[in-house]
């Protein structure tokens, strides 16, 4: 996995999931940064209308236009069905935007609706699922999902030569059963999610705007402890990815990541600094 974020509280988060060529979210400088991989970018998928979410869609949008790229590659702007703020967006780009050279499509979404992605023997499919920000705003996060297959329990205890005996006799199906995994998912700002929403997630980022509770002075954010405590009770397989980290913190990062290493977690934890943009791999 292979992304780049950038995240600020109140200024601007965006991130770029490069497996699958998605951007999350899309704020403030997304395309100055991330250059001539606008290009590459098939899906935005917007937490919610809020201007630190979206201010960067009108430069991704005419760059992918006018710059010396690729300008017949389609793009697809997903969002929150019922968003005021997208919807006035929409309306501007109509009246302001009408020689673009590639087809554009915007596509309101409601809490499990599921976007494909990828075709094939392990198809991949984003879907939505409600999260809980700011009263009479709408706002969604995003699971990347694949559906693979495994041995049914009743066969797991046999050799690899017994279970490619009973493949080529025909019984893949019979042995085998689907199932679906997270392997990256996006909360956009939020209080705590629903753990249940994002059970398993390989990756999980997870908003974590404040350190200490009694900065939080509206419920309409996560702290970073109760970000781990989501990963926790989520079973996050590999890493929590803490953003939207607020400004006012920058010289206690470091104290608190040696705090969370102490607590020797099942999973790796990464804050996302204001002011830097973070490539992971």
């Amino acid at each position: 996995m292979k992304l780049i974020a950038y995240s600020k509280a109140l200024y601007s988060t965006w991130m770029y999931y490069a497996p699958d060529r998605i951007l999350f979210d899309c704020g403030e400088g997304v395309s100055i940064f991330l250059e001539n991989r606008v290009f590459a970018i098939k899906h935005v998928f917007l937490s919610h209308g809020h201007a630190d979410h979206i201010s960067g869609l009108m430069g991704l949008i005419n760059i992918r236009n006018n710059a010396m790229g690729d300008q017949e590659k389609e793009l697809r702007v997903h969002y929150p069905a019922g968003s005021h703020f997208v919807s006035e967006l929409i309306h501007y780009f109509a009246r302001t935007n009408r020689r673009l050279q590639y087809h554009l499509e915007w596509i309101p979404l409601q809490p499990g609706d599921r976007v494909n992605l990828l075709p094939g023997r392990m198809p991949r499919y984003i879907e939505a699922f409600a999260t809980v920000h700011s009263r009479g705003e709408p706002s969604l996060g995003y699971n990347v999902a694949e559906v693979r297959r495994r041995l049914k329990p009743h066969y797991r205890g046999l050799s690899q030569d017994e279970i490619l005996d009973l493949v080529r006799a025909g019984r893949r199906d019979e042995i085998s059963e689907e199932y679906v995994q997270y392997l990256f998912s996006y909360g956009g700002d939020s209080v705590p999610l629903n753990p249940a929403l994002v059970q398993g997630t390989e990756v999980l980022c997870h908003e974590a705007t404040f350190l200490a509770e009694e900065d939080r002075k509206e419920y309409k954010h996560a702290t970073l402890w109760e970000a781990i405590e989501v990963a926790r009770k989520a079973e996050v397989q590999k890493e929590l990815i803490a953003f939207h980290i607020s400004s006012r913190y920058r010289g206690e990062l470091a104290a608190v990541e040696r705090e969370i290493a102490q607590k020797k977690l099942p999973f790796s934890v990464r804050l996302i600094p204001p002011d830097e943009v973070v490539t992971l791999e």
